[in-house]
């Protein structure tokens, strides 16, 4: 018992970049936060890598303004060559693709997105990704995903 809760303590003081999910109900499906360049628009400093069926998938969060609610906005592989933040006012709006809540081990729900140094989450819930990967934009393959919380299983850099 003692061992789970110190293994616990140490997850949960994960800087976001170095933090890896499983989906509670799906445990091979994974998502992972990588760093990438931030700017004033982007100034999370994170990507979030989606590992599913075979395929990743590379979104951005995305703070959505005067609404309160955080997003993830799809975007490319940040590891290819010539790789650069997206400009914030062209592709699909500020509506992000799908929507993002972030939660501490107690489940409190936190404000903001994931930003490169800060703790990371415990938990992730991704309320309308299934959505988002039912139907997606730019000719991406369509798949799907339980709608289910992603948990802090690891932390670890790529």
């Amino acid at each position: 018992m003692l061992a789970a809760l110190l293994l616990t303590a140490a997850v949960t003081a994960c800087p976001a970049e170095k933090a890896v999910y499983a989906l509670r109900t799906e445990p091979a499906v994974t998502a992972r936060f990588v760093p990438v360049a931030s700017d004033q628009s982007w100034p999370s400093g994170v990507a979030l890598r989606l590992d599913f069926h075979g395929k990743q998938q590379w979104f951005l969060p995305a703070i959505g303004g005067s609404n309160g609610e955080n997003y993830m906005d799809r975007t490319t592989d940040p590891g290819t060559s010539g790789w650069k933040l997206p400009d914030p006012d062209g592709g699909w709006g500020r509506l992000g693709d799908f929507q993002y809540l972030g939660f501490d081990a107690g489940y409190t729900l936190l404000l903001g997105v994931p930003r490169a140094g800060q703790p990371a989450p415990a938990h992730m819930l991704l309320p309308t990704l299934d959505d988002a990967l039912r139907h997606p934009r730019d000719g991406v393959d369509r798949d799907s995903l339980p709608r289910q919380f992603f948990d802090l299983v690891a932390c670890k850099g790529l």
